[in-house]
C-alpha cells in the first residue's frame, strides 16, 4: 500500500514565463512556473512586535509577493494529487502531472538559495507541501525511476538543510513553535517520500519540542506568547502536530502518546478554547483576535481535523468542525476526505 495513505487507504517582481508539464499522453495538464530558487525577504510584523502579533501591511504584502507563486503552485498541485488520490478515471494522467510539475522545481533545484532567517522559517510548509502532493501521485501511479530520483533527492536536500537550520540557526521562539511544528511536518512528509528515517526521527523530535510545552488544558506556550493571536497560532501549530503525527503513525512512532497525550490536549483546546474565548485571554494576557471580530474562524484551520478523526474517536471534534466541511488546506495537502 502506497504510503501516504497508510492511514486510510528572491522571486522575481514581473511574473515569470510559464512552463508545462505533460502527462504520458502528451496532454498539457498543468501550468507550471518557473521555479523559484532564491527568497529573501523580512518579517511580516512590525519591528516593535514583541509577541510578533502587529501585522506590517507594507511588509506582509511584500512576503506574499514573494511566496505568492509558490503557493498558487502548491494550490495547483494539491489539485492534481486529490484526483490522484481518489482513484477512478484520470488518476493516473492526474499523478503524471504532479511528478512532471515537481520534476521542473526539483531539477532547477528549487528553493534552495534561502537568503534570510524569514525565507528558511517559511519554507518549510511550502516544500512539505510538494512532497505530500508527490505521496499522493505515488499512490496512483508507478513513478519513473529516474524522476523519482531527481524528486526525492531534491526534497531530502531541502528537508536536510531545514532540520540543520533550525537545530542551529532558528531563534528561541521559531525553534519551539509553530514554525517547528510545520519543518517537523515537511520532515515527516519527505521522511515518507523518500524513505529518510533520519527525517522521520527528526520529525518525531520536533514534534516532542513542540507539543510537549502544552499545559494541562492543551495550550501550547509558544503560541500563548503572540498576544492577541495567540489562539491564531495554536490552530496553526496544531495542524502540523497533528497530520505529522498521523504521518508517523505507520512507522511505529507513539507520538500522539509522549507527553501524557500532548497532541491530543492541544487538539480539544481548540473547542474548548472558543467556547470559552476568555480563557485564552487569560493565557495569552490579551482579548483574542476572535473575540473582537478582527478574525473568524476559516475551514482550512481546521483541516487537520480529518486525519485525526480517522485514528480516534472524538465526537468534539467531529461536532465542532461539522459545520466549516469540506476540510481542505493545500499545505496538508489539499482536500482531507480524499487522503484520510
Amino acid at each position: 500500500m502506497k504510503r501516504f495513505l497508510i492511514i486510510g487507504a528572491l522571486v522575481a517582481a514581473l511574473p515569470a514565463p510559464a512552463l508545462w508539464a505533460q502527462d504520458a499522453s502528451d496532454v498539457t495538464c498543468m501550468n507550471v512556473p518557473e521555479p523559484v530558487v532564491s527568497l529573501d525577504y523580512g518579517s511580516r510584523y512590525t519591528d516593535d512586535s514583541k509577541d510578533r502579533s502587529d501585522i506590517d501591511k507594507a511588509s506582509n504584502a511584500a512576503v506574499n509577493e514573494a511566496l505568492g507563486p509558490i503557493d498558487d503552485f502548491i494550490v495547483d498541485l494539491a489539485g492534481k494529487a486529490n484526483k490522484a488520490a481518489k482513484g477512478g478515471d484520470g488518476a493516473e494522467d492526474a499523478a503524471a502531472c504532479v511528478v512532471d510539475a515537481l520534476n521542473v522545481w526539483a531539477k532547477a533545484d528549487a528553493l534552495s538559495d534561502l537568503q534570510s532567517m524569514n525565507a528558511n522559517l517559511s519554507s518549510p510548509s511550502r516544500f512539505g507541501a510538494m512532497a505530500l502532493a508527490y505521496l499522493q501521485a505515488e499512490s496512483a501511479t508507478e513513478v519513473d525511476p529516474d524522476k523519482a530520483k531527481t524528486i526525492e533527492d531534491w526534497l531530502k536536500a531541502r528537508a536536510r538543510h531545514t532540520a540543520k537550520w533550525f537545530d542551529t540557526e532558528a531563534p528561541d521562539m521559531a525553534s519551539q513553535n509553530n514554525l517547528r511544528a510545520w519543518a517537523g511536518l515537511a520532515a515527516a512528509a519527505v521522511g515518507n517520500a523518500a524513505g529518510d528515517d533520519y527525517l522521520k526521527a527528526w520529525a518525531n523530535t520536533s514534534f516532542a519540542l513542540v507539543a510537549c510545552q502544552a499545559d494541562e488544558d492543551g495550550a501550547l506556550k509558544w503560541e500563548m506568547e503572540r498576544g492577541p493571536r495567540a489562539l491564531h497560532y495554536q490552530l496553526h501549530a496544531v495542524a502540523p502536530l497533528v497530520v505529522g503525527a498521523a504521518l508517523l503513525q505507520g512507522d511505529g512512532y507513539p507520538t500522539f502518546d509522549m507527553c501524557d497525550g500532548a497532541i491530543h490536549r492541544a487538539v480539544k483546546f481548540i473547542p474548548a478554547a472558543f467556547d470559552n474565548l476568555d480563557m485564552v485571554a487569560e493565557k495569552a494576557g490579551e482579548e483574542q483576535t476572535f473575540a473582537t471580530g478582527d478574525e473568524k474562524l476559516k475551514s482550512f484551520e481546521l483541516a487537520w481535523a480529518d486525519a485525526y478523526l480517522s485514528l480516534f474517536d472524538a465526537p468534539e471534534i467531529a461536532s465542532f468542525v461539522e459545520e466549516y466541511r469540506p476540510l481542505s488546506n493545500s499545505k496538508l495537502g489539499g482536500e482531507q476526505s480524499a487522503l484520510w
